[in-house]
């Protein structure tokens, strides 16, 4: 019945009839909202805790009581999680690179040359062939006379050899030392001094840098560097560098495919990486990370997002030499996904080095799942604005896909492990065109 029904019903009664119906109408559906209300359940945010000093609170991902440290049983260490991940997935493709077609310049208007790239399809290697992989390039490095007890540095833009590079030193417990590939000279050689790196490897754009800082570091014994498309001679490399020993990543596996080393394993509380940060604010400062802090954040990431596996494709593009990517990388390691690398030049179709006509990298990869932070976005977002204008508008635009349309969810992270590493911004998404 009706409020007015029931005002209709109590006027019959007179006076006495309008109170009661004003109290039925009003007071009554209020005080059973306040009832109701007041036994809703309300969510609890945290936990207190001990910390000494000043109460806190602890964060907990409501899906599990416990605190979370590994993705499962004896996955303690990058390492452990790593090999155990490639016998899960022996035959399931892993890590895929674009060929290189070819190479072209641009000359504007205002005489500067932009190179432009066209990019053919991705080139795939399996779980299995990444591990063997990483397990010549161990023994390698040992052969080639790197001291286990110093650490490397990695010193590339990302790519499937850093990531193979990473693996590989972890099967000799040696800890890798990471430099944004951006740094200037007098960063480079503060941060290889200050953690007295013996082996640095690099790709090949790099080694014209090292080169003019060959005097100023005192402890390289080994440079590796990544042969791209058009390496330098190794001639000229050789005399630039004075008594450094010069090797090709390639020659590293090859020496340790023919010499292997049994493997020197370590545990959860050794040093994984001394992550170097863009030194933005002066020199770089070094982060010091266990394999247990790392392998905690991926396995915690994993409770956040369920349902990972194999049919899954990441895109990996941003630097690797930032935890952000790292944890990323390391999560769908964990999580048997397939890793397709790019790069922010060469993201979409309308990315500055994608030659005009072909396709961008995520055009071709068609991920389900990628890293993303609000500069890249922007770039995604204005590419996206020039299709639209291109196509007449709006309309036409939205009854057809673009680079990046389809976007399922976007969840902010925030996952703590002993170091408390915080990954923000894992943008999932469908469908790319």
């Amino acid at each position: 019945m009706s409020n007015r029904g029931i005002l209709s019903v109590f006027k019959h009664h007179g006076s006495y009839g309008i109170v009661g119906a004003v109290i039925v109408a009003i007071f009554i559906p209020l005080l059973l909202s306040m009832i109701f209300v007041g036994k809703k359940k309300v969510k609890q945010r945290g936990v207190p805790v001990e910390v000494g000093g000043e109460a806190g609170l602890a964060m907990r991902n409501g899906r599990s009581t416990e605190l979370v440290e590994v993705p499962w049983e004896g996955a303690t260490t990058m390492a452990a999680l790593f090999e155990q991940s490639c016998k899960k997935h022996p035959q399931d493709r892993f890590l895929g690179t674009r060929k290189l077609i070819s190479r072209d310049f641009v000359t504007a208007s205002d005489g500067r040359k932009f190179e432009k790239l066209h990019l053919g399809e991705y080139q795939w290697e399996t779980y299995g062939q990444i591990f063997d992989r990483a397990c010549n390039f161990a023994s390698g490095l040992v052969k080639l006379g790197h001291d286990v007890d110093t650490r490397a540095a990695i010193f590339s833009e990302t790519r499937a050899e850093w990531f193979i590079s990473f693996q590989g030193c972890f099967r000799q417990n040696i800890t890798v030392v990471t430099i944004y590939a951006s740094l200037g000279e007098d960063a480079l050689v503060h941060s290889l001094n200050e953690t007295q790196v013996s082996t640095l490897i690099c790709d090949s754009m790099q080694l014209k840098k090292l080169a003019a800082i060959t005097s100023s570091l005192k402890t390289i014994k080994n440079v590796i560097y990544f042969a791209d498309d058009e390496p330098a001679s190794d001639s000229n490399i050789s005399r630039s560098m004075g008594n450094w020993t010069v090797s090709s990543f390639t020659e590293v596996e090859k020496l340790g495919k023919r010499n292997p080393v049994h493997p020197r394993l370590p545990i959860k509380k050794d040093i994984a990486v001394v992550m170097y940060t863009s030194g933005s604010t002066g020199l770089p400062k070094g982060v010091m990370i266990t394999h247990g802090n790392i392998v905690a954040t991926a396995a915690a990431v994993m409770t956040v997002i369920p349902k990972m596996g194999s049919n899954d494709v990441y895109l990996a593009y941003l630097p690797l030499a930032h935890v952000f990517e790292l944890a990323a990388e390391s999560v769908m390691l964990s999580a048997g996904c397939a890793i397709g690398y790019g790069s922010a030049l060469t993201l979409t179709d309308t990315s500055n080095k994608i030659k005009k006509g072909t396709k961008g990298d995520a055009s071709v990869l068609k991920p389900t799942l990628m890293a993303a932070v609000p500069a890249i976005l922007d770039r995604v977002r204005d590419g996206v604005l020039k299709k639209v204008e291109e196509k007449g508008g709006y309309a036409p635009y939205l009854e057809g896909k673009s680079d990046l349309c389809s976007v399922v969810e976007l969840r902010y992270l925030e996952i703590h492990s002993d170091l408390s590493i915080s990954v923000w911004g894992l943008l999932l998404v469908k469908g790319m065109a």
